[in-house]
């Protein structure tokens, strides 16, 4: 059964483990250890947003294997660590998958919106809290009988309808499941509805002008499927309904047949325009993964290549794990990318690399690349990440939330806030 948790209060909370003991930085950027969690991953996701309608940022996370929900926030002596609610996935181990903050139905108050990753049998679930940085509050919650996985893989949100309350979509695996949840403006009700079924397993979720079109379409990954793997963009039609089938169908790169897809939307380039990242990893248990930057029109065009098979990416999956963001607070948007190493939770060896990447693209599209982050494999080997200003001081920052070891056992996990 879900526990809500009367608050876990920790203020100014030591770390167990020194910054520059945790991790090694690029020249110029500092490292603060926000919490130190008992979760063998403190997130599998991690948002930065006004949870608690207090007028300033939190950051949230989510993980397992107690599929934990933690707020933490910067406060006059240090930061607060709260935990607000476990067991969310209903089983332990259990995972929370992904995370959001949204005003939903446009009162001006925000919404914590959260989906579930079920270890054993079982559909995920989707909740809809709101929460005062103390505790939380359910408003509702749905497990619907369309869909048949469990795994949350992204969460979208988009007033597709025009009825005044946003729609959440989002993409299962491993069924493939394209889910939308409609909302009554009180919250209090969700109800359920399959829009499409992939070929394979859904692992992304946008909503987002990939196009520069003007009007939204719907991107996902249909992937995790040996030389089958595509990143699909659907058009939506006036009433706000999928338009089947994908406008695009991307497979591959270069002519390469491909395992999995990863997937961010936003402009790089600082042209004004959005463009679209993908990662490619080719075969599920060689860990060589290639990044390339398109332009999408009337077809996706290849405009940057980031990596080109490069191992230094370890085992290539990046949902959840790329940003396009101005990190270092120079005026212009970077891509920034996270790297996975639990070969436990894969059975896929690895390097534990824990590596944190930032790319630029210049005036005249060279791509340029830094180490931003290095984890030390004894503390950590992956880490999911955000961008935005975390602390309040009208800067951004990069956060990383880590993981080590298998998923569904206990363990230690960092939330790590780096800042230029």
């Amino acid at each position: 059964m879900v526990s809500i948790i009367a608050t876990v209060l920790v203020l100014g909370a030591q770390p167990a483990v020194p910054p520059d003991e945790l991790l090694t930085l690029a020249p110029g950027w500092t490292a603060t250890v926000v919490a130190t969690v008992d979760q063998s991953y403190v997130g599998w996701d991690v948002e930065i947003g006004d949870a608690d309608n207090d007028g300033k940022n939190e950051i949230l996370t989510t993980g397992c294997p107690d599929s934990r929900l933690y707020l933490f926030e910067k406060s006059d002596t240090g930061w607060e660590t709260r935990l607000l609610a476990e067991n969310l996935a209903e089983r332990k181990p259990g995972m929370g998958l992904a995370v959001r903050v949204a005003d939903l139905n446009r009162d001006g108050a925000n919404e914590v919106v959260l989906g579930t990753g079920q270890e054993g049998e079982g559909t995920a679930f989707l909740y809809v809290f709101r929460t005062d940085g103390m505790t939380v509050t359910p408003l509702a919650v749905s497990r619907p009988d369309c869909n048949k996985s469990g795994f949350t893989h992204n969460l979208a949100f988009r007033d597709l309808d025009k009825d005044g309350v946003d729609e959440i979509v989002s993409a299962y695996c491993s069924g493939g499941e394209i889910v939308r949840y409609d909302l009554d403006p009180a919250l209090s009700r969700i109800d359920a509805r399959l829009l499409h079924t992939l070929s394979g397993s859904g692992e992304e979720a946008l909503i987002a002008d990939v196009d520069n079109d003007s009007a939204v379409e719907f991107i996902t990954s249909n992937s995790f499927r040996e030389g089958r793997a595509r990143v699909e963009i659907f058009e939506f039609n006036p009433e706000g309904e999928l338009v089947l089938p994908p406008r695009i169908a991307l497979e591959g790169f270069e002519g390469n047949s491909c395992f999995y897809a990863s997937i961010a939307v936003g402009d790089v380039d600082n042209d004004g325009a959005n463009e679209m990242i993908v990662g490619w990893k080719r075969e599920q248990k060689v860990n060589k993964a290639t990044l390339v930057g398109y332009r999408v029109g009337d077809a996706a065009e290849p405009a940057y290549t980031f990596e080109r098979e490069t191992e230094d990416l370890d085992m290539g999956y990046f949902e959840k794990m790329m940003a396009i963001a101005d990190a270092d607070n120079d005026g212009k948007n970077e891509l920034v990318v996270s790297t996975r190493g639990d070969n436990m939770s894969e059975l896929i060896a690895s390097q534990h690399l824990g590596h944190v990447f930032r790319y630029t693209v210049d005036a005249n599209g060279a791509v340029a690349r830094e180490l931003l982050a290095n984890l030390d494999d004894r503390y950590a080997e992956s880490s999911w990440l955000a961008v935005g200003d975390a602390d309040n001081d009208g800067l951004n920052e990069v956060v990383l939330a880590t993981g080590k070891g298998d998923r569904t056992l206990p363990g230690t996990s960092y939330v790590v806030m780096l800042k230029r």
